[in-house]
């Protein structure tokens, strides 16, 4: 069985950018997702995660993300591949992200396929709760985790995947 991480991102003292924390603690209580994927609370992101994911197949990622959408609206960015995406959250822990996937990249430890399901976030200020918009999208955020695990454990590949869906 591969090797498959899910790192939930935030900051939960900054409202809606503790969208990835509050997803992880939500998938804790799913029997299936703990049986293939192990779950790291990677709050805003510091070196010590490296060696949490260092050697997984697969990584996962929940966090807040710009992407100019409604509030509470869910996008799945797969940065899979020899040229990937940069990845631009806008928030506290930016420069963490794109940071943790290039030291994978030199060390010779990055993912073969890396995933990114984020939330569109209403509120980035002080608060310890997230706004009803982006609470309201974790059980979205929750179902694609789930969808996204099925491909791997299937064996699927991103570039499998992109052939059946062009046919």
């Amino acid at each position: 069985m591969s090797r498959i991480a899910i790192i939930g991102i935030g900051n939960l003292l900054l409202s809606d950018d503790g969208t990835g924390i509050h997803a992880i603690r939500g998938l804790r209580s799913d029997s299936h997702v703990r049986s293939v994927a192990r779950l790291i609370d990677g709050g805003t992101i510091g070196t010590d995660l490296l060696a949490a994911v260092c050697g997984c197949d697969n990584l996962l990622i929940i966090d807040a993300v710009d992407a100019g959408l409604p509030p509470g609206a869910t996008v799945r960015i797969d940065f899979s591949g020899s040229d990937p995406q940069p990845i631009d959250t806008r928030n506290a822990h930016q420069f963490g992200l794109p940071g943790l996937l290039d030291d994978l990249r030199l060390l010779g430890q990055a993912p073969r396929e890396v995933v990114l399901v984020g939330v569109q976030p209403a509120a980035m200020g002080l608060g310890t709760e997230l706004s009803p918009e982006v609470a309201s999208a974790l059980p979205v955020v929750s179902a694609e985790v789930v969808r996204q695990l099925d491909r791997w454990t299937s064996g699927e590949t991103s570039a499998a995947r992109q052939v059946r869906e062009c046919i």
